[in-house]
């Protein structure tokens, strides 16, 4: 077929081939003999003359000096072309000024005047090239935001072609569970047996060159489905050699079937105009064309699905109607300036502007205009895309990997990036820094008892008050967990001065928090203890700063709490101290170096009636270290978990093992639980398997329970103790004076006994108002049918006091002093 015969036998597939808004030819015998303007002009020609009857490789750099691989090359694709019906493929375009760009051609074989021709359209995708490099750069580094995309991401050998790494959308897309994708062999038996010989043979020989490959594939689901598949892959090379692969696997089926039914209905386009809006509704992306007065001609469903508006709705009215202002009111005077002098910003280029739906609200568009000209009247036509959810994207990759996903502050990647940048500011200015390390008190217990949903309740609220307590230029971050970080910058030049800013913001902070946190209808009293170190240029590294913010804020906890510690050398030696108490409490519950002392429990006629099991710590070095050393530390690290329940079930085995002696047969064993102990939701389960375990008769077992923890979710408490009084231990309340509760809730309490504190105790001959305390304690016990036990009771006169006003029981070094089992 000859160039004039295509001007002698015009037709609607010629008019569309000339109104194409993308750069389109027309390949016979293995020549160019025919291509629209838009293809002359993207390349640079002066005419199409000077392109018409060239070869195809003739628009492609030599790969070698004699251009005979860009000719193999160039021939392989049309070949390809010609036995698929459609071929799409990437290729590098030459320019008449000897340039190069990157372009996405499509081959179609269609019939023209009875014979069958090469169809050929390009796109420019050099921008699209550029963002394939940065995702397949990016793809490790954001590899969790990646995972919960469309495509699925994945990592093979490059020699053996074993995957060793898939996403767990290839169980979503494809339907096999990710174990079977690291089998071998397995990608390729999936493969379509049509295409398997093609993918398997291109991607080796892609890999053994080293070359990045881009290539399409039909691929056999689990459920039976074809699924095309574009593999976007990374050649990673080692010693020049190949050695990872890495790629994308991304679903086209959809954008295949559009091919398909395009390329079904190239004949029927010949026929009416009907089917051309058909092949135009069917497109992803939005096509508007619009006459040289700026009024739409032609509406396709994807732009119908853009801007919200039907196809009636537009038509006839200007396009400016889905442009915001300014763009709106001036349209037609950029149109009317384009047609006058032909320079346009717009035609001819792809770029993203703004457009407003019919609801009023403005989004990012792609947008790419062409100008066409027919029988003297001018048409732009103009492709466009919705880009809303790429630039949403792209604002969660920021935010997930510079802020908290909870708080929405600053994490500590961005913290660490600001400390820098504060560190370098200071020695341009030579203007003091702090750093400021908080942590919430007592965090971990509201967790245990109120659940991680009140957790993240304060540490919203929190957040917001911190960052209310800050000048616009510092800093606040959450580096995890309840632990927050203050930067504070541009500080004065003097030691003096600067400490004073800094502790004003930090009392600033210890002021905000006094109001109630309001958590699910529940006020909360929360107190934070907050450290603080000075920095001054960069004499010392970032994580030495935040080193030193901690040992200052653990400085503040020992100093009682809700309070603000500067930086202090010597604490340093206490804070390492610590470190290696709490990492021999982990050694000691490892290697069992706990026991158990018992400290009996006496009638009002000194008979014994029972026992407290209290822990004690026989460390290797120390010797045996008294609870009050260990137990607040066990507390703060979570340890009092596994030590609590070592405890409990050692005290039974106890118990079952005096049950055998007459002496000892019926005495009560009294045991503490903790308050994160019993706020764990299978504690009741812990109970019943330390008695089930040791066979210890479960009426004899009491737990002692602190005042504190009535102050927590009652609800809960109760539920617990009853589920457990009914399998036959009972409860007595410790410490009972010293806490907050109300008799409200304490008349609901399953309760056996309650035992009078021995603060109250020790001088009740000597204060009045404890010996008050003491007579309270106990008619309250028995008016709620509760007896009454003293603890620690030292002498007679103390004894005999307590028997004068009722109590019941007692305790103490009186009666004897806690001693291993064997010297009771």
């Amino acid at each position: 077929m000859t160039h004039s015969h295509f001007q002698s036998d015009p037709g609607a597939f010629q008019q569309l081939f000339a109104s194409s808004p993308d750069p389109a030819w027309i390949i016979d015998n293995n020549r160019f003999v025919d291509c629209n303007a838009v293809a002359v002009r993207a390349l640079g020609y002066a005419s199409r003359d000077e392109l018409l009857n060239l070869h195809p490789s003739k628009l492609s750099p030599p790969i070698q000096p004699d251009g005979s691989e860009s000719y193999a090359k160039a021939q392989s694709m049309m070949a390809i072309a010609k036995e698929k019906g459609v071929h799409r493929f990437d290729w590098t375009h030459a320019k008449a000024d000897g340039t190069y760009f990157d372009a996405e051609v499509t081959l179609a074989m269609v019939g023209i005047g009875g014979r069958q021709v090469i169809y050929c359209t390009w796109r420019d995708i050099t921008e699209r090239k550029k963002f394939e490099a940065s995702l397949h750069e990016s793809s490790r580094r954001f590899h969790d935001l990646v995972v919960s995309t469309d495509g699925v991401v994945w990592e093979g050998d490059a020699i053996t072609f074993v995957f060793n790494y898939v996403s767990a959308n290839a169980e979503r897309m494809l339907g096999y569970p990710v174990t079977d994708w690291l089998k071998p062999g397995f990608w390729a038996d999936h493969i379509f047996v049509e295409d398997r010989d093609y993918a398997v043979q291109y991607c080796v020989a892609c890999t053994g060159r080293l070359e990045n490959h881009d290539f399409e594939y039909r691929f056999v689901a689990k459920d039976g489905r074809l699924v095309w598949l574009r593999d976007i892959v990374r050649v990673v090379e080692q010693d020049g050699k190949p050695r990872w692969l890495r790629g994308l696997m991304i679903d086209i089926t959809a954008q295949k079937m559009v091919e398909q039914k395009m390329l079904a209905s190239q004949e029927l386009l010949r026929d009416t105009a009907r089917h051309k809006q058909t092949i135009l509704d069917s497109m992803a992306d939005g096509v508007i064309t619009i006459n040289a007065e700026g009024v739409i001609d032609s509406f396709n469903q994807a732009a119908s699905n853009i801007f919200g508006y039907a196809a009636r709705e537009v038509m006839g009215h200007n396009i400016a109607m889905l442009m915001p202002e300014p763009h709106r009111s001036h349209h037609d005077e950029y149109l009317k300036q384009y047609l006058n002098s032909g320079k346009s910003f717009e035609v001819g280029h792809v770029r993203e502007v703004q457009g407003q739906r019919k609801d009023g609200c403005l989004f990012p568009i792609s947008l790419s205009v062409s100008q066409l000209e027919h029988a003297g009247e001018t048409t732009f036509v103009g492709l466009m895309r919705d880009i809303s959810q790429q630039r949403e994207d792209e604002a969660e990759i920021r935010r997930l990997a510079y802020f908290d996903s909870l708080t929405g502050l600053a994490n500590r990647r961005l913290l660490m990036d600001r400390l820098k940048q504060a560190m370098l500011d200071s020695a341009r200015t030579a203007r003091h820094g702090a750093l400021m390390l908080l942590d919430l008190d007592h965090f971990k217990l509201l967790n245990d008892s109120q659940g991680h949903l009140t957790g993240d309740l304060l540490l919203q609220q929190v957040a917001a008050r911190l960052t209310d307590c800050v000048r616009e230029g510092d800093s606040v971050a959450r580096l995890g967990g309840d632990e927050f970080v203050v930067l504070l910058t541009g500080l004065s030049a003097t030691d003096h001065e600067a400490v004073i800013d800094t502790e004003s913001v930090a009392n600033k902070i210890l002021l905000a928090f006094e109001p109630h946190f309001e958590l699910q209808g529940y006020a909360r009293v929360s107190t934070a203890s907050i450290g603080i170190v000075l920095f001054m240029g960069e004499r010392e590294t970032k994580d030495e700063l935040l080193k030193k913010a901690d040992v200052a804020m653990y400085q503040a906890k020992a100093a009682g709490r809700n309070n603000a510690r500067f930086f202090d050398p010597d604490m340093q030696e206490m804070a390492l101290a610590q470190t290696e108490f709490e990492n021999d409490l982990r050694v000691g519950l490892a290697q069992e170096e706990f026991l158990l002392h018992y400290q009996v429990q006496v009638d009002g006629k000194g008979a014994v009636t029972g026992v407290e099991a209290l822990v004690r710590w026989n460390h290797p070095k120390r010797g045996i270290v008294a609870p009050a050393e260990f137990i607040p530390l066990a507390e703060e690290t979570g340890l009092i978990l596994p030590l609590g329940q070592w405890v409990l079930e050692t005290a039974c085995l106890q118990l079952a093992a005096w049950a055998t002696e007459p002496r000892t047969a019926q005495w009560t064993m009294a045991v503490n639980v903790s308050s994160s102990q019993f706020a764990q939701a299978d504690f009741v389960a812990q109970v019943d398997a330390a008695l089930r375990k040791s066979g210890a008769n479960p009426w004899l077992l009491k737990l002692e329970l602190t005042e504190s923890m009535l102050v927590k979710d009652v609800e809960d408490v109760v539920i617990k103790m009853t589920a457990i009084k009914s399998r036959g231990p009972s409860f007595s309340l410790d410490d009972f004076g010293t806490g907050y509760s109300s008799l409200f809730y304490l008349k609901r309490l399953p309760l056996a006994q309650l035992k009078i504190d021995q603060s109250f105790v020790r001088d009740l001959l000597t204060d009045p108002g404890d010996a008050v305390i003491a007579a309270t304690i106990v008619t309250l016990g028995h008016s709620l049918g509760y007896k009454v036990i003293a603890e620690g009771v030292e002498t007679l006169a103390q004894r005999d006091f307590l028997a004068s006003i009722g109590c019941d029981a007692y305790q103490g070094y009186f009666f004897g002093r806690p001693v291993a089992a064997d010297l009771l």
